[in-house]
């Protein structure tokens, strides 16, 4: 069979009416793409009705874009989902520019460095970096997926964003927020303010664990607006002020030297 016949078939498989739900139902099972999802928690996520969800799981299932674990019967995302997004990925290549400048910055920090970009209402890690410390301060992994506004990356981006933009991410995604375990309202719109007056994203105060920290930047295309964003968590009490400004400046840096770098590989 053909590429062509077989993107056919493909897209055949899959009704027109359906494609939404798919979506929902992609992005769903996205947001746990490390444990899978299961029948109850794609309901709740999604709040489509139970027979819908089977319908369009068995559509997606049978052109490999979802994948069940016989084991638990868990739904994941299908490996050929994953090569589209690789096709997509050497389009864009935002991880492959950035990742010798972010392994570098990681190591001269002691700290593990995030990359994320932007999709809709979330934010996708695509880069996880890790330094030489025996002490790994941060739990984000390469294609972890969440609401968009919860990881310094991302206040390092909303730092960057017309305030009404900011604010209307923000109204959507609030009661996705709250459902994240120790969240602190009052503390995250503390930071919003913060970040917004510094120019840089500054994660203080945001979840019940008040034992770390962290530090955002923006990757800005030629109009000033940030299409990714650049994250590190340490732990409170690492840093005193002066080392606080070193790392920004020096992240700061970093992100102006690939945001050149993919000008000029676009140019």
């Amino acid at each position: 069979m053909t590429d062509e016949a077989s993107s056919q078939k493909d897209a055949s498989a899959l009704p027109a009416g359906s494609l939404h739900r798919a979506v929902i139902l992609l992005n769903a099972i996205a947001a746990d793409s490390r444990r899978g999802s299961t029948m109850t928690k794609l309901v709740a996520r999604t709040s489509l009705p139970r027979p819908t969800i089977h319908r369009v799981l068995n559509q997606l299932m049978s052109i490999g874009w979802v994948e069940r674990d016989e084991t638990n019967g868990r739904f994941n995302l299908g490996f050929d989902l994953a090569a589209l997004g690789y096709s997509a990925m050497s389009r864009h290549p935002i991880e492959r520019v950035a990742h010798t400048e972010l392994s570098q910055l990681s190591m001269s920090l002691y700290q593990t460095v995030y990359l994320g970009v932007r999709s809709g209402l979330d934010m996708v890690c695509i880069g996880r970096y890790d330094s030489g410390s025996q002490i790994q301060v941060g739990k984000g992994w390469v294609g972890m997926r969440g609401p968009f506004g919860m990881t310094p990356a991302c206040l390092g981006m909303f730092a960057c964003m017309p305030r009404d933009e900011v604010d209307g991410i923000v109204r959507k995604n609030l009661s996705r927020y709250h459902r994240i375990e120790g969240f602190d309202e009052a503390g995250y719109r503390r930071s919003l303010t913060a970040s917004a007056e510094a120019g840089v994203g500054l994660y203080d105060n945001i979840l019940l664990d008040r034992t770390t920290c962290g530090l955002g930047v923006a990757i800005l295309d030629p109009s000033g607006y940030p299409i990714a964003g650049i994250g590190t968590v340490y732990i409170n009490g690492w840093l005193d002020e002066n080392q606080r400004r070193d790392c920004l400046e020096r992240m700061q840096q970093v992100a102006g030297t690939i945001a050149e770098k993919l000008h000029a590989t676009s140019a």
